[in-house]
């Protein structure tokens, strides 16, 4: 990405967009001029909210601007604009959410001019910082807003899904605005918009309570042995570097390790169980994840079809996230669903992984140009 001079009369516009998650915190800086995207970097951390302190958190953002601009010509005073959307204030490192918005907004602010920040609302607006800090309800878990605000410039009527490493976002999009029954988490998980699954921080608990054992059914530990990720690590869904999360046990990445990690979850270790028996649990574990996630769907689409009857015939999924392809695909594909897009190829952006970065400052640069 080149410099450019500033005082050039030609709608170039410089967005910084940040995702700022319980776990990973994405961004994206994005290069506009007349509706196009023009150029791009991204950046992604795994930053544990619930490990950090107040300074820790100020000094994630000071990392951002120095990965991000440190071999540009473009300096973070040449950004006209920092879109915001955060779901990191349900961490547990903070007491409330409004706690949690709060510091967050103060982190930012010791690292970005105030005026320049902008958050995305589930009012599908933006709120300036000091509006954002009033009304911190409007802008907590707000991240579907953004991605779909931004696809809804590209396609009319869909359904957006995003999976990432801990939850799956379901959003019905209808003449270009995002048209969700929920807003909050609760709403949203009450009408089968949010499943609290992913594809690298789910617990192995959390999807099924059993597993397979010499023709046995046995239950499962209760203790946090493992992650989905070792499943997934083990089954090849992801690489060593997309496992990019905390292992259970600060252990290695290795599928030597996973598998280890995995044989805990029934007291066992790799001197008792065959990596056999283990391909044969992981299998078992990702197909109960698929059939959690189809009936969260199946419900969805259900009642969305009441709501939005042009869906019933050959809708369109738009889908995202790291987790899209092993998570999402092929629970569609068994639905019968053959209508299926890649975000990124419908908006230009380059990786899936930090789409909703790209998404929160391409959706505030539409927004700021009508």
């Amino acid at each position: 990405m080149k410099s450019k001079n500033k005082n050039e009369k030609d709608n170039r516009v410089l967005i910084l967009g940040l995702d700022i998650g319980g776990a990973n915190t994405k961004a994206a800086l994005v290069y506009f001029q007349n509706r196009k995207l023009l150029d791009s970097f991204s950046y992604i951390e795994y930053f544990p909210f619930w490990e950090k302190t107040k300074h820790q958190i100020e000094s994630l953002f000071n990392r951002i601007i120095s990965h991000i601009f440190s071999d540009l010509t473009f300096k973070i005073d040449d950004v006209e604009y920092i879109a915001i959307t955060m779901t990191a204030e349900l961490s547990d490192a903070f007491q409330t959410k409004k706690e949690g918005v709060e510091m967050i907004i103060d982190a930012l602010s010791s690292n970005f001019k105030k005026q320049k920040l902008r958050f995305i609302s589930t009012n599908n607006t933006f709120l300036e910082w000091k509006d954002a800090r009033e009304n911190y309800q409007l802008i907590a878990a707000a991240n579907w807003v953004s991605t779909s605000l931004f696809l809804g410039k590209y396609i009319s009527n869909c359904i957006l899904i995003d999976a990432g490493s801990t939850t799956i976002d379901i959003i019905p999009i209808v003449d270009s605005i995002p048209v969700p029954l929920g807003k909050t988490d609760i709403e949203r998980l009450l009408n089968h918009e949010l499943i609290y699954t992913g594809g690298l921080r789910a617990t192995i608990p959390s999807i099924t309570h059993f597993v397979p054992y010499k023709g046995n059914r046995v239950r499962i530990s209760f203790e946090k042995f493992a992650l989905i990720s070792d499943v997934h690590r083990i089954l090849e869904n992801i690489s060593e570097k997309e496992y990019f999360n905390d292992t259970a046990d600060n252990r290695s990445k290795s599928k030597e390790d996973c598998y280890a990690r995995l044989a805990r979850i029934i007291c066992m270790d790799l001197n008792t169980i065959s990596k056999k028996e283990l391909d044969n649990i992981a299998l078992f574990i990702y197909q109960k994840q698929l059939e959690l996630i189809k009936e969260e769907i199946d419900i969805f689409f259900e009642n969305v079809k009441i709501r939005y009857p042009r869906f019933r015939e050959n809708p369109l999924f738009v889908i995202t996230g790291l987790s899209a392809d092993f998570l999402i695909i092929k629970v569609l594909k068994e639905m019968g669903f053959k209508n299926i897009k890649y975000y990124e190829k419908i908006t230009n952006i380059p990786n899936r992984i930090n789409s909703s970065a790209f998404a929160v400052a391409g959706a505030l640069y539409f927004q700021s140009n009508e």
